[in-house]
């Protein structure tokens, strides 16, 4: 049996070229991918048939239409946050499991994503989706988040949304780690991380304080939302590190729940996940961790 070095994906490997010969170019390089989803993903056959059964609508938000997507007609209203290059249809399971019960299910593709228009998003783009949507329903019932779908709804609630309780699932708490996996994922050098984190601070948030600090999940809420935080240990995307530090920061009025071998995306479909956050949103019970 023989051992294989790992091949560097050609598109990496040009940008440590880069690195080398252009920083400036390299790093300009690393920014664009740092935001911008990239390909969209598209509808799983499996999540086909929620997704036809959808009321479809369009909202504008910070100069983009944005795709919002609706089951159910109760009064009790519960938001889906999916994360980067996901789409909406990837709740597909958690819908089945929540219609009903007079609630009324909506999800939305944030810009660059699914349905949505644009090439680029932020997290100040999802909490300004959520905030309008919020005004629409008058509140929440819940909000449920996936990965980087997780800061968009602590910002929103932060800014004033109402949600009676938050679920996240294998959600980014830092923002900072979010660029530090990134740089991983791509072999960053330092000085390009710096360069693109010093772009990150001039270009995308000008005019915004210690966005590494006040963007972050973990940074406070106004109000104690009960929040279950669940989290995979084999999530190779978002470390379970990041669990706890949401528990950490908001320990008043979060439950952990941490699963094992499921990885990053597929909790979303796994049954006792489902089970776990359909009894946590249901009233007068409460989940054991």
């Amino acid at each position: 049996m023989t051992t294989q070095t790992p091949t560097i994906p050609p598109a990496i490997h040009a940008l440590h070229l880069l690195e080398s010969v252009a920083p400036p170019l390299a790093a300009e390089t690393a920014y664009s991918l740092w935001v911008r989803p990239g390909k969209r993903k598209p509808v799983h056959e499996a999540e086909r048939y929620v997704m036809e059964h959808a009321r479809r609508s369009t909202i504008r938000v910070r100069g983009r239409r944005v795709a919002v997507y609706r089951w159910g007609t109760g009064p009790r209203a519960v938001l889906l946050v999916h994360g980067w290059q996901s789409r909406a249809s990837a709740f597909a399971p958690l819908v089945r499991e929540l219609r009903g019960a007079g609630r009324t299910i909506v999800a939305f593709d944030a810009p660059a994503h699914g349905e949505s228009s644009g090439l680029r998003t932020d997290v100040r783009d999802y909490a300004a989706i959520i905030a309008e949507l919020g005004r629409q329903h008058d509140g929440f019932e819940a909000i449920v988040a996936h990965s980087f779908g997780t800061p968009g709804a602590a910002l929103a609630i932060r800014g004033g949304v109402h949600a009676e309780r938050l679920v996240t699932v294998n959600g980014a708490a830092d923002f900072e780690y979010l660029l530090q996996s990134f740089a991983r994922k791509l072999g960053l050098s330092g000085s390009s991380v710096l360069a693109v984190r010093r772009r990150t601070e001039r270009r995308l948030f000008r005019g915004t304080t210690d966005i590494w600090t006040s963007l972050s999940a973990t940074a406070a809420l106004p109000v104690e939302v009960p929040w279950l935080v669940i989290h995979d240990d084999a999530d190779t995307m978002i470390g379970l590190d990041q669990a706890h530090a949401l528990v950490a920061a908001h320990p008043a009025s979060t439950t952990l729940v941490v699963t094992h071998g499921l990885g990053h995306n597929r909790p979303l479909r796994e049954d006792s996940v489902l089970d776990r956050i359909s009894t946590f949103l249901t009233p007068d019970l409460h989940l054991q961790p």
